[in-house]
């Protein structure tokens, strides 16, 4: 079985929007649902240096300070083959949805916080948000 790494931004920006990517079928991991944005850490690369990397490649959008908010083993789905860690880190933006490129997937979209569970979130996503989405707006 593979073992990697991968590191995800919960990117909220000033309307306390959540950037969210609707991944398209041509991926094993959570096809057709909503994640948040990142990928894996490559060779060399901290979880940080990925996430700041998969942001810019996935989105177009650079974000300051990321602050880690949680690591550990991806949550079990049914038919995926790896043994995965996640990173997770928060970023805040003042970018407006007229700035986000759709590098990867369907599409990357603010989604207000109050609609974010109404998606067909992925596995990972829908472990993690209800975590940490209440603190998002934080300013640090």
């Amino acid at each position: 079985m593979a073992t990697y790494e991968v590191a995800l931004v919960l990117l909220v920006n000033s309307s306390e929007a959540v950037l969210l990517q609707h991944r398209d079928d041509q991926t094993s991991a959570s096809p057709n649902q909503w994640s948040l944005p990142g990928g894996h850490v490559e060779p060399g690369e901290t979880p940080e240096q990925a996430a700041h990397r998969e942001l810019l490649e996935e989105t177009g959008l650079r974000t300051g300070e990321l602050r880690a908010l949680w690591s550990g083993p991806r949550p079990y789905e049914a038919g995926f083959p790896h043994t995965v860690t996640v990173h997770v880190f928060r970023g805040r933006t003042d970018a407006r949805q007229q700035n986000v490129v759709v590098g990867e997937g369907r599409a990357m979209v603010f989604v207000p916080r109050d609609e974010v569970f109404d998606r067909d979130l992925a596995v990972t996503t829908a472990a993690v948000l209800p975590l940490h989405l209440g603190s998002a707006g934080e300013t640090h």
